[in-house]
């Protein structure tokens, strides 16, 4: 899929006139990236907002104790950098590639103009503002309230969904997942992350090919993420 095939996939540009497409297509452009690249970096200023056209990107922040915690992973169509652009302060997490991808990107300015100039995109942005903003809280319920079983069944959900390819044996989760990426993204220690995922493998619900999770029971991971 070309620049444009892209855009008009998202509904952030729905209902661009075939003049409109023309102005708005020409301020994009469009940047390669490798394995482990920085697109951003925390703190860094928001030069511009960046939409992942393919591969995927895990965002994250650094910890007081330099442990590094993934708060979300991105792919094809998500955006990246919403946050800081529309207030002006430093990018609030690090985005890093996890595959080899390409990423369209818009400078800070001409969002602006977009934002002012199209309704329905200032609209979705909104949109994906208070998406992560109740993401952001269920997060903190589920550190605060919830089993680590709990906590590690969700974000292999999560993971499955955002990152995931179905195959024979179940739902695989189509980027590199170390105990550490498990600790970090549910606010465990790496001992637990790996007592729960040996507990969940015993139990059938997951394996591990090639270097990859593996989902084998989606159904049963949902029922404990569910627990209450």
């Amino acid at each position: 899929m070309d620049r444009r095939d892209i855009l008009m996939a998202l509904p952030v540009f729905a209902g661009l006139s075939e003049r409109d497409w023309e102005k708005v297509s020409d301020l994009f452009s469009e940047r390669q990236y490798q394995k482990d690249d920085y697109i951003f970096r925390e703190g860094e200023a928001p030069e511009a907002l960046f939409i992942i056209k393919t591969g995927k990107v895990k965002v994250l922040r650094h910890s007081t104790d330099g442990k590094d915690v993934v708060l979300r992973v991105c792919g094809p169509g998500q955006m990246l950098g919403t946050v800081a652009v529309f207030d002006g302060g430093g990018y609030p997490g690090t985005a890093q590639v996890i595959e080899a991808c390409s990423v369209l990107i818009i400078a800070r300015n001409d969002c602006l103009t977009l934002v002012n100039r199209y309704p329905i995109f200032a609209l979705t942005v909104i949109t994906d503002l208070g998406t992560r903003l109740r993401s952001s809280a269920e997060q903190i319920r589920s550190l605060a309230v919830e089993r680590v079983e709990q906590r590690i069944a969700r974000v292999l959900l999560k993971l499955a969904e955002s990152a995931g390819s179905d195959a024979a044996e179940g739902r695989v989760i189509e980027m590199p997942l170390t105990r550490q990426d498990v600790a970090d993204m549910t606010g465990t220690t790496v001992e637990t992350a790996i007592r729960v995922m040996s507990k969940f493998r015993r139990n059938e619900l997951i394996r591990t090919r090639r270097g990859k999770v593996v989902l084998v029971s989606v159904a049963a991971l949902q029922e404990i993420a569910e627990a209450r």
